[in-house]
């Protein structure tokens, strides 16, 4: 029979407790040095930590000089910051009405704007006049003659007749 304890499967009960008495053991308590190591052995071994360190820094300042320098702004995005700039700072010709309405009756839109102001082609003044989904089909109107035709008495005629009213 397999024990599972914190995902890990053993074969056996006594691996398990083994398992768990480890992990009670282990709990709270912090690395400590070793007790009889002297001041130059810690000192040492502090130095080398530090030296590791910084060889870490190190690379990792190389690589953040190498990403500036190959995304420098002066040599990539220049151009494209230059013209963005231009563009949002320089007005362009104003439109006439006639140019936005134009325009915007082509490309089959119901509103437009101009001048920061909003305005309807036909389209949109159609559609406000007329709901699409309030509007009903007519109904078929059958004229008199023809319900005289397809009536079979005088009275199914009158009735025909009455019933449209």
């Amino acid at each position: 029979m397999a024990f599972m304890y914190y995902g890990k499967k053993y074969d056996t009960k006594a691996e398990l407790k083994a398992a768990q008495k480890k992990a009670v053991g282990t709990k709270g308590k912090k690395k400590i040095g070793n007790i009889f190591e002297g001041r130059l052995a810690k000192e040492k071994r502090a130095a080398k930590a530090s030296v590791a360190q910084g060889k870490a820094n190190t690379a990792a300042s190389n690589t953040m000089k190498s990403a500036e320098k190959k995304y420098a702004k002066d040599s990539m995005f220049a151009k494209a910051a230059d013209n963005r700039d231009k563009a949002k700072t320089t007005p362009g010709k104003k439109r006439s009405f006639k140019e936005a309405f134009d325009a915007a009756t082509k490309e089959g839109k119901s509103k437009f704007m101009l001048g920061g102001k909003g305005y309807l082609t036909a389209k949109g003044k159609r559609e406000n006049r007329f709901d699409p989904t309030k509007t009903k089909p007519a109904e078929k109107k059958e004229s008199i003659f023809s319900k005289f035709k397809s009536s079979k008495t005088g009275s199914e005629f009158f009735k025909k007749l009455k019933k449209k009213k």
